[in-house]
């Protein structure tokens, strides 16, 4: 149901009755500005309430600001979880990286839309239960709420209880010159997949309708004190940021994308982001070529974050490209890998799915963040080839003169919009092998505790309990074939993959088929596994054999292009592909969660005989 608000400008207050009323520190984290005279224009008013739905997800807004009436018609979003994680980072006297989880109580709010007037807006509640938003509205508009102290004395100068004080502020928009903003750096040392040099004999991948990237949030530490190390306000700050990259996105019919934040990182010190410190030219400069190589290479050996899809460091540095000679050349807004999503390189030890981008506040780098992401989501600037390694349509056909996004003239309303040529280059890369880590939906079954089976039973487990004995290997073998040791024949068996997130090494764990670091595990490894077979007293026979029919009742066939056996003649619950039921991790999952994870999409995937009888 519908509920409505009505926001009237009741009297225009001049800049400097509000500024001299306002500390500095007030003014720095309203305004993202360092003295009273870099304020931008802005005009004040007052939101009130006429019915109140607080749980709709739909809500009416009306203001007039700037001469011109707005009416919003918001929509809700979930573009981050309740829990999002936020961490804290500090540098110890050794240099070493120290992680702290950052709890609070305090409700974050709610993200809403409107993808037609541009708006994207974060609501949560003041201190006595009223309505606060803060956001952007079209291309300029930024709309935030007073600080505490100046909304309860401009209350009680109107004498009018109830009214909670909002400022609307022209943000800062940049339409300089092509090359201004935006800078592309095509690794071409990316090395094509096993996957996609047999794509002649597989038939082509097709992406799903709606794609998550899940975006871990970097904040440096010059963002910390912008928000003046209000780790709440920090958090919202960057809720409402990802909440206008994503309304961005929301303009694509096809394929759909949804921006998921997997957590935010708080840099409490310099040394915390040591991958823009090292790099630093000058005082407040960076070489951005540089520190996105060493971004890579840090999150390569970091496991103590979040899972994520697409790494993105949120910096006030300028950024430069190093030239020939060593000249650095400021005016780089962004900086990405094109097609870098969900690819790591093992050969270099690096994550190619990082981004830096500038934000000196008043979401100042919203564009360039739907910009770098749309990089790494395999677009190029318009009016620019295809790389090598990927392929695909290229963005010659599409001027870099008409301004759309992946272009940096931004002087129409097309600087908010996607090419033509972008979007055949987003279908282009997420029909590929490479995009697979962003087709899971953060959101899903998000009630449920995030435990895979593997967690809930050993290796050795899985094999007592289907066999009555243990696990012949315990390494990156064991997730396409695990094999236990049959005590009748004195021979390793194999009858199946080891279950979702069981061990596979120090500090891995099998995803997909495929063991991969911990920590990584929403980012493919292209490397293939080759399965070796082990004798212990004599010569190795292979009976590959079902944990649920007796190799006599159920011969296991292997389908082409697959390394996961399943039971011939045995198919889901919708009558679908072939399917294998691990039947002990099943009934653990029952065991300690009570059967709740009975409608979700894993345990009808996994437990496919199992699921009839939920």
């Amino acid at each position: 149901m519908w509920f409505y608000l009505i926001a009237a400008l009741l009297h225009y207050v001049t800049s400097t009755e509000i500024n001299y009323g306002m500390t500095k520190d007030e003014i720095k984290t309203l305004f993202h500005v360092d003295n009273l005279n870099n304020v931008p224009d802005y005009r004040l008013v007052h939101i009130q309430r006429r019915f109140k739905r607080d749980y709709s997800p739909f809500k009416n807004l009306r203001f007039e600001a700037f001469g011109k009436e707005h009416v919003l018609n918001l929509r809700k979003t979930r573009l981050a979880s309740r829990d999002v994680p936020l961490f804290g980072v500090v540098a110890n006297s050794s240099g070493h990286l120290t992680y702290e989880r950052l709890d609070h109580d305090e409700d974050l709010g709610d993200t809403y839309q409107d993808v037609e007037n541009g708006a994207a807006l974060l609501l949560h509640k003041d201190e006595d239960g009223s309505t606060l938003y803060e956001g952007t509205i079209g291309h300029e508009l930024v709309l935030r709420p007073l600080p505490k102290r100046i909304r309860e004395k401009i209350s009680n100068d109107v004498n009018s209880d109830g009214l909670k004080s909002h400022v609307i502020f022209k943000r800062k928009t940049d339409q300089n010159g092509p090359f201004s903003d935006y800078a592309l750096m095509e690794p071409g040392d990316i090395p094509l997949s096993p996957i996609r040099r047999k794509r002649s004999i597989r038939s082509k991948r097709e992406a799903p309708f709606v794609i998550y990237p899940e975006i871990l949030v970097i904040v440096d530490y010059d963002g910390y004190r912008l928000h003046a190390g209000d780790n709440v306000q920090i958090k919202r700050y960057f809720i409402s940021f990802w909440n206008g990259v994503d309304l961005r996105y929301k303009l694509l019919k096809g394929p759909k994308v949804r921006i998921s934040i997997a957590g935010i990182i708080i840099s409490r010190g310099r040394d915390a982001t040591p991958y823009l410190e090292r790099n630093r030219v000058g005082r407040d400069a960076i070489d951005s070529a540089a520190a996105l190589t060493d971004m890579g290479k840090y999150l390569f050996r970091e496991r103590r974050l979040p899972v994520y899809d697409i790494a993105v460091a949120i910096t006030k540095y300028d950024m430069c490209r190093r030239r020939k000679g060593g000249r650095c050349t400021k005016g780089t807004a962004g900086f990405a890998y094109v097609g870098g999503a969900c690819v790591v390189n093992k050969r270099l030890e690096k994550v190619n799915s990082v981004a830096i981008i500038e934000d000196t506040g008043g979401f100042s780098g919203i564009i360039v963040a739907a910009h770098e992401v749309g990089h790494l989501l395999g677009a190029v600037h318009d009016g620019s080839p295809p790389p090598t390694y990927l392929g695909g349509p290229g963005a010659e056909s599409c001027r870099w003169e008409d301004g759309y996004i992946m272009s940096d003239l931004r002087h129409t309303e097309k600087g908010f919009r996607w090419s033509p040529c972008s979007i055949s280059s987003f279908h282009h890369f997420l029909n590929g092998e490479t995009a697979t880590c962003l087709f899971n939906s953060p959101h899903e079954d998000e009630s449920l505790p995030r435990v895979l089976p593997g967690k809930l039973l050993s290796l050795d487990a899985q094999c007592r309990r289907d066999r009555g004995t243990s696990a012949c290997f315990k390494d990156e073998r064991v997730c396409a074939q695990l094999f236990c040791f049959d005590s009748g024949s004195g021979y390793c068996v194999a009858y199946r993959p080891a279950a979702e997130g069981s061990s596979c090494g120090d500090g891995q764990t099998c995803n997909n088929g495929r063991c991969i670091q911990e920590h990584e595990n929403i980012i493919p490894d292209y490397s293939q596994h080759t399965v070796s077979y082990l004798r212990r007293t004599q010569p190795l026979e292979f009976n590959l054999t079902s944990s649920y029919f007796t190799p006599t009742q159920t011969p296991m066939r292997q389908i082409e292009g697959s390394k996961r056996p399943v039971a011939s003649g045995k198919t889901d619950s919708s009558g679908g592909e072939p399917c294998e039921d691990t039947s002990e991790i099943c009934r653990a999952l029952f065991a300690k969660y009570s059967g709740i994870y009975c409608g979700t999409s894993y345990f009808k995937k996994t437990c496919c005989m199992s699921s009839r009888s939920c």
